[in-house]
């Protein structure tokens, strides 16, 4: 079945970045901006931006909000707040959110008894009389979406949705069983506004509600205070200084002075590379980053371009993460799942660890 529709215009699709070298290539990193990757006899080195990025980090402060599409009149889910097609602005409720032009008329309450909740019992077309876009003022950084499409009366839909820059978030065909398709993804904010847009092969598109979380994700380079700034590279600078405030909301450091072992040996190879911490010189050194407690996917990069004297053992949390040899460039790199249960992210030398060096970690909350 179908409720009579019409789809607006296809969306403009962002370029694809290409590399002005063929000996270098553009990834998506952790934090989804596109940095150089430079080949060093088949190790691939994170370098610097083709372009250099704003710094994508704003005062890191959870958020949450479950925000149900409905005619202003029906009942509010528990839970939610509302959005009824207005224009997008402040609300009123403390969150500014809303459409590229006024949906209002494309709101729906079915008052199905079959659906799961009242959530799912609401909607809004997104695709009918135009080609609308929904957004949401956010701080700056990474969040989790889930997204839910459908419709408990109708279900002549082909439902693709993006967020951001990121396409196909949701995608999928409603059947007479399965009314309601839904997705959960992580995607990153620069501009202040988190997007939500109808997929260009989408045909009458709607939302039920979405949910947007914010979750943790930094990545941060160790290197002394005179180095040059890496935060345009979309990371944090670590100056061997002891645990306390950062900048951007962020705290972390170490558990004594550690700043004389920041080194930058000045090969002119990588900037993530040339670049470490000494975690053994004069003691074990112990870093630590204050999180929310959950769960963390973490990658380490350990090593010298200079040297290749060590035994790379680093251990975060209860988990070794990182063990290797320096062989080749003389780097190793490691990466797991930790589980922080005290506000503090924990890093250290494991046992066995002889002059442990770390150039980088990168920190995503799951």
């Amino acid at each position: 079945m179908r409720e009579g529709h019409a789809s607006g215009g296809r969306n403009t699709r962002p370029a694809v970045a290409r590399s002005p070298h063929p000996e270098v290539h553009i990834v998506k990193t952790s934090l989804s901006k596109a940095l150089h990757l430079t080949s060093l006899g088949g190790l691939m080195l994170l370098g610097a931006p083709a372009v250099a990025q704003s710094v994508p980090f704003s005062p890191f402060a959870p958020f949450q909000v479950r925000v149900n599409f409905q005619p202003a009149q029906a009942q509010v889910p528990a839970g939610f707040v509302v959005d009824s097609g207005q224009v997008y602005g402040s609300r009123g409720n403390g969150y500014t959110y809303g459409w590229s032009a006024d949906n209002t008329a494309n709101t729906r309450d079915r008052d199905d008894a079959n659906t799961p909740s009242q959530a799912y019992d609401t909607l809004i077309r997104t695709q009918n009389g135009g080609d609308f876009t929904w957004e949401l003022a956010v701080p700056n950084g990474h969040y989790q979406v889930r997204l839910v499409a459908g419709d408990a009366g109708f279900f002549d839909s082909d439902y693709i949705f993006s967020v951001e820059y990121y396409g196909h978030v949701l995608k999928g065909t409603p059947t007479t069983d399965k009314r309601f398709v839904e997705a959960v993804t992580t995607v990153d904010v620069n501009d202040g506004r988190l997007t939500v847009r109808n997929d260009s092969f989408a045909v009458n598109n709607k939302l039920a509600f979405v949910e947007v979380t914010r979750k943790l994700v930094v990545d941060i380079q160790f290197q002394p205070a005179s180095a040059s700034p890496v935060e345009i590279y979309g990371m944090l600078p670590d100056f061997g200084q002891v645990y306390g405030s950062r900048a951007h909301g962020f705290t972390y450091g170490w558990n004594v002075d550690n700043t004389a072992n920041m080194v930058d040996v000045g090969f002119d190879v990588d900037i993530l590379a040339q670049r470490h911490a000494r975690m053994q010189q004069g003691g074990d050194r112990v870093w630590e980053i204050a999180v929310p407690n959950g769960v963390y996917e973490v990658d380490l990069m350990a090593g010298d371009p200079s040297t290749r004297n060590g035994a790379y053992r680093i251990q975060v949390e209860d988990s070794v993460v990182l063990s290797g040899v320096p062989s080749g460039q003389g780097f190793t790199h490691g990466s797991g799942v930790v589980a922080v249960s005290d506000g503090r992210l924990t890093v250290r030398s494991a046992q066995g660890a002889a002059n442990n060096k770390l150039n980088v970690i990168r920190i995503r909350q799951r």
